[in-house]
């Protein structure tokens, strides 16, 4: 999970610098002192059934927190999840307090008032965290909601931009055709019509990639490449799968992205060579083409980029979203041998 917007920079920036997890290291605190307590009363029965209830809630914090880290939540978020917990905890144990100080203001003490206290603040911060994974969950939901409609916003620039070219001069061939009665004007009207269809096609599997992965599954990168690959006009070129890695992954994405990296460094790099290998932490695509120059690096992945002057601009945008719904982080460099090196 990202950050919402640059507003929240500092927030992330915080959290990510922070030596540890604050909610970890709340329900630690919390389950110390409940711990303490229930050996300076000399691990009475009493005192241990009384801090079962507390005790149990603060463990519940820590595992909840490294249930997050576990999923790879943002510090940012679980940053949130700790400002919920103790925001229940202080409600809590404020509200108890008050409380107990009205009891001992009639005449009516309780016998620990300072347990009963962080009893309930403990208790809080459970309530607060579990209100805070919602929070989130909800944050997440926005974003997602949110990408998904830039993505239809650049559907609607494709469909009132990029088609507009090739119409035009469909529109114009078939006038010419009607007035000359030369069929040859058909022909481009043929191609104006087919380069719409690649366009309408392209564009659709940019918004359709993006969406949230709902099935993935462990693959085997080679046999993915290996099928990506026959699906792909090639000619001469050959694939060269260095080693395999397990991926977790939704095949026909994965296979729509590794098509997308081979059309890109054959049709636009001029490749011989297309590599498929796996790296530290995930795995890459390069080829032995023209490159990439580094003045567009940044933003190749975006829409409408192309180093081809007659490219749309979609494949690498593709890549980009199916990557973004898996959770991978795409970039691209400069290979071994002069070409374009996609990393994920």
């Amino acid at each position: 999970m990202h950050s919402t917007g640059e507003q929240d920079d500092w927030v992330a920036d915080v959290a990510e610098q922070l030596p540890f997890s604050p909610l970890t290291a709340l329900g630690l605190f919390l389950a110390a002192v409940i711990g303490f307590r229930i050996v300076a009363e000399n691990l009475t029965s009493r005192a241990v059934l009384e801090s079962i209830g507390p005790l149990f809630a603060a463990t519940a914090v820590v595992f909840a927190d490294r249930y997050l880290v576990g999923r790879d939540v943002a510090a940012r978020d679980r940053l949130t999840v700790f400002a919920f917990g103790l925001g229940g905890f202080l409600a809590a144990a404020l509200v108890t307090a008050l409380h107990l100080h009205v009891l001992q203001m009639d005449g009516v003490g309780a016998p620990n008032p300072l347990y009963l206290t962080l009893l309930s603040g403990t208790v809080g911060v459970a309530a607060g965290s579990v209100a805070g994974w919602y929070e989130i969950r909800q944050r997440a939901a926005h974003r997602e909601a949110n990408r998904q409609r830039e993505r239809l916003e650049q559907f609607a620039s494709v469909v009132s931009h990029d088609l507009r070219n090739p119409l035009n001069v469909a529109q114009g061939r078939l006038e010419e055709a009607f007035r000359t009665g030369d069929a040859e004007h058909l022909r481009s009207v043929d191609a104006c019509l087919d380069r719409m269809d690649d366009l309408i096609e392209e564009t659709l599997s940019v918004a359709r990639s993006g969406s949230e992965v709902i099935d993935p599954e462990p693959l085997a990168l080679a046999d993915v490449a290996l099928d990506a690959w026959d699906r792909v006009d090639t000619g001469t070129a050959i694939l060269d799968v260095e080693a395999d890695r397990q991926l977790v992954a939704e095949e026909s994405r994965l296979q729509t992205l590794l098509e997308n990296c081979f059309r890109n460094a054959i049709e636009h790099g001029e490749a011989e060579t297309v590599r498929v290998g796996p790296t530290p932490s995930g795995f890459y695509v390069a080829d032995d083409g023209a490159g990439v120059p580094e003045s567009v690096r940044d933003s190749l992945f975006e829409q409408g980029v192309s180093t081809n002057p007659d490219g749309s601009g979609l494949g690498l945008a593709i890549v980009e979203a199916v990557a973004e719904a898996h959770g991978w982080d795409p970039a691209v460099s400069e290979s071994e041998d002069g070409g374009a090196r996609f990393e994920f």
